[in-house]
């Protein structure tokens, strides 16, 4: 319970408490029957307040009361409400990846932008890896399907997550909540919010969190993949008259692990794998105890590794009013640090020992801390009122840089460098929207984004020469240049009250990257192989969205094509004669196809959501791809076979890109029940997830398959007056599945005759079934 004190006694000392239930952003209904149905949700998916059924975007909003009641408390937890995302993760945050409509990030660089942008009250994340954390004191999240570059810049080339946190309340009001589950997992959240005199708000809050870990490790006994984390949050509104205010937001977080790691699934039958192909240290030695398998929580690790991520930031938000407009501003810098230590070779065996006759022992690790920080301004001006014109300027600057050093050793596979990774970028952005007399709207933006990017490594090897970019090197520091335009046009049309069809078109980038990793040589600054060039996409949209039936009915259904031009990913390049699994653009991407949401309340105490995605991710062209671990000369897709009887080199054409299931869907129902006159009601809610096969391997290995699953999740509850009590359950037919697979194929000394392949899983705390309590108290 490291800190848990200091943390919990400021907690206290603000008072009480917040998990948000009611506060979501949702406008009141025009009328009593009205009242009865479905809310309205606002939603700033244009960087403006709008009907989310208005919005011309694919969009999933879930509100404070929806994320309350789904239990969706990390980021993770996101993949239960949006069907077209899904998370690849790992022990590390940093080699993580969000994925939309089968698009994410499949690259080590620090220099790489994500795919899918993450916005937290107008401020982007610089490292995605920042967005795996706890979430906590929430208005809404919206998730933004397809490219929105124009609006949300570069990084955003398969879609956004905009997350928004609660703003200060008008009137004195308090929460707390505490929910404890039958994992070992505990978690306090607090809050308070009011005004301060007549032109003054403020809104505290705070989280503590604690996880004992879902693997054990057999070694020493200890748990792995645990979590404590704890953070906080204040915003003071100041607002002297009716036409400014201006709101600093500032929050800390820290999330802390004492050990992390992955468990075999399988072994292939018949192979001999040896450790780090070192001679006479083989993985059955290392077995005792483990049982390969879907359901293998357990593994033998000499160095647990372990992660600690600290996030601050501070922003400013400044409106003002001028009658026909609102002149927006916001300013915000982040600072991010994070530091990992990782079991390399993934066993308790002495490789060390045998490989130095005894002078060194231990395993194989890796280590090295992330800096990142960032600068941003933006500027707007949105069009107010009801007219037909409405429209939004604006201008955007972003200064980002990151440091990473690395360390891996210390006996086999050295490696050891300093990087860093600078973006500069300045845009200007517009767009506008006409609506005709005939209930057509037409709507047109542009973007222009100018960035400058540089890079800089330097090895620090004790062995390393100008080639391999000693101290001091010129030829390893780069720096680019690039100018681009972005754009989108859609049309939109009202059919019916609460009916409204749309098709857009648009254009997605992700910026110029290098390739700031182990075995960077001058090549990659501004030789041969990099930087690497910008990705470009198009996406094509058709929508209709509508709500019917006394707004107790709302559907959405959207179909989608876009194509990606210079898809950027991890892959193998010819360097010198040599094979080097390096940053490139690996060659052309598709994906196509549909999403449904839907959500009904037939009466006022009960209402169902569901949400569908098929969802065809492939690769059009991907010629000399990598032969993924263990591909043998033989197979049909081998393009360059190696005198070992393994394959070079590949043509991936026509493959599906990883963790990219056909066919997602949800479906979720949700009661309150009145209990007798004196206000009590009683509540539930059950929700499942199915998601077809995916395979976690860009490169197509088929032993890195996880297979369809489901999960059925629930809870009942009472309320009565200023307090909650509920009791769930998640996972509960304790259903194993993997969020991520990977092959140790080359690491186990695996031939084309020892077929070693060794797969390793991640697992997560929702492969397991648990039971828990969650106590609220409001005011």
């Amino acid at each position: 319970m490291r800190g848990k004190s200091m943390f919990m006694a400021v907690v206290t000392a603000g008072a009480v408490a917040s998990q948000p239930a009611l506060a979501q952003t949702a406008a009141p209904a025009a009328t009593g029957e009205q009242a009865q149905g479905l809310e309205e949700i606002i939603v700033t998916a244009q960087k403006r307040d709008q009907n989310m059924q208005s919005v011309p975007v694919s969009v999933t909003a879930l509100t404070a009361d929806a994320l309350a009641k789904q239990r969706i408390g990390a980021f993770t937890d996101l993949t239960r409400a949006a069907a077209s995302l899904t998370i690849t993760q790992q022990t590390n945050a940093t080699s993580s990846s969000i994925n939309l409509r089968g698009i994410g990030t499949y690259a080590f660089s620090i220099s790489v932008e994500p795919s899918v942008a993450v916005i937290v009250d107008d401020m982007p994340v610089v490292q995605q890896a920042q967005a795996f954390s706890n979430l906590s004191d929430l208005a809404r999240i919206e998730v933004l399907k397809g490219p929105q570059g124009t609006l949300f810049g570069k990084a955003a080339s398969a879609g956004v997550v905009n997350i928004v946190t609660q703003d200060p309340t008008d009137h004195f009001t308090g929460r707390a909540s505490v929910t404890a589950a039958t994992d070992s997992d505990y978690r306090v959240e607090a809050g308070l919010s009011g005004p301060v005199g007549d032109s003054v708000g403020y809104r505290v809050s705070g989280f503590y969190h604690s996880y004992a870990g879902n693997m054990r490790n057999l070694t020493d006994g200890s748990l792995l993949n645990d979590e404590e984390s704890y953070g906080g949050r204040v915003k003071v509104k100041f607002q002297p008259s009716d036409g400014f205010s201006y709101t600093i937001n500032g929050s800390y977080a820290l999330l802390r692990q004492a050990g992390t790691g992955l468990t075999i699934r399988s072994i292939t039958p018949g192979s001999t794998p040896i450790i780090q192909n070192v001679a006479g240290v083989p993985l059955s030695g290392q077995l005792g105890g483990i049982t390969p398998g879907a359901g293998n929580y357990a593994t033998r690790v000499d160095t647990p590794g372990s992660t600690i991520s600290k996030t601050s930031t501070i922003s400013g938000r400044g409106v003002l009013d001028l009658g026909s407009a609102s002149l927006i501003s916001v300013t915000s810098f982040q600072d991010w640090r994070y530091n990992f230590r990782a079991d390399v070779d993934g066993t308790a065996a002495d490789v060390n020992a045998v490989l130095t006759n005894g002078a060194v022992h231990g395993g194989i690790v890796q280590s090295g801390p992330y800096h990142s920080t960032s600068f941003t301004q933006e500027l707007r001006l949105a069009s107010q009122g009801r007219g037909r014109l409405k429209y939004l300027l604006g201008a955007f600057y972003a200064d980002s840089n990151t440091d990473r050093s690395f360390q891996r050793g210390p006996v086999a596979l050295l490696s050891a460098w300093d990087g860093q990774a600078g973006s500069q970028s300045a845009a200007a952005f517009a767009q506008l929207e006409y609506a005709v007399p005939t209930g057509t709207t037409f709507t047109g933006g542009l973007r222009f984004n100018h960035e400058h990017i540089s890079a800089a490594y330097t090895n620090t090897l004790s062995n390393a020469t100008p080639a391999t970019c000693v101290a001091g090197t010129a030829a390893c520091r780069g720096t680019h240049n690039d100018d681009v335009v972005t754009w989108k046009g859609s049309i939109s049309q009202q059919l019916h009250r609460g009916v409204m069809a749309y098709a857009s078109v648009a254009t997605g980038y992700k910026g110029w990257a290098y390739d700031v990793s182990s075995g960077f040589t001058p090549a990659r600054a501004n030789g041969t192989t990099g930087p690497v060039k910008a990705e470009h996409s198009t996406a094509y949209e058709l929508g209709i969205k509508s709500r019917f039936l006394d707004n107790r009915v709302q559907l959405n259904v959207t179909g989608f094509w876009t194509d990606y031009n210079n898809f950027q990913g991890q892959s193998a390049v010819v360097v010198n004669n040599a094979i080097q699994l390096v940053l490139n653009n690996v060659g052309r991407v598709r994906t196509k196809g549909i999403e449904g949401e839907f959500s009904a309340k037939p009466t006022n105490w009960l209402r169902f959501d569901a949400s569908a995605a098929y969802t065809e991710a492939g690769i059009r062209s991907f010629m000399g791809a990598q032969a993924y671990s263990g591909q043998l000369a033989s197979s049909a897709s081998c393009t360059t076979a190696a005198a070992s009887g393994l394959c070079s080199f590949q043509d991936r054409s026509g493959g599906r890109l990883p963790n990219s299931p056909r066919f997602k869907f949800n479906i979720g129902a949700t009661g309150e029940v009145p209990l007798g006159q004196s206000g009590a009601k009683g509540t539930f809610t059950l929700n499942y997830q199915h998601q077809s096969s995916v395979n976690f391997d860009l490169l197509g290995n088929p032993l890195t398959v996880q297979g369809a699953y489901g999960v059925l999740n629930g809870s009942v509850g009472l309320e009565t007056g200023n307090i909650t009590l509920s009791l769930f359950a998640n996972n509960l037919f304790n259903t194993h599945f993997a969020s991520n697979l990977s092959d140790s194929f080359s690491s186990m000394g695996g031939t084309a005759t020892n077929p070693a392949h060794v797969i390793n899983q991640f697992l997560s705390r929702d492969s397991q079934r648990y039971a828990g309590i969650k106590l609220g108290y409001k005011f």
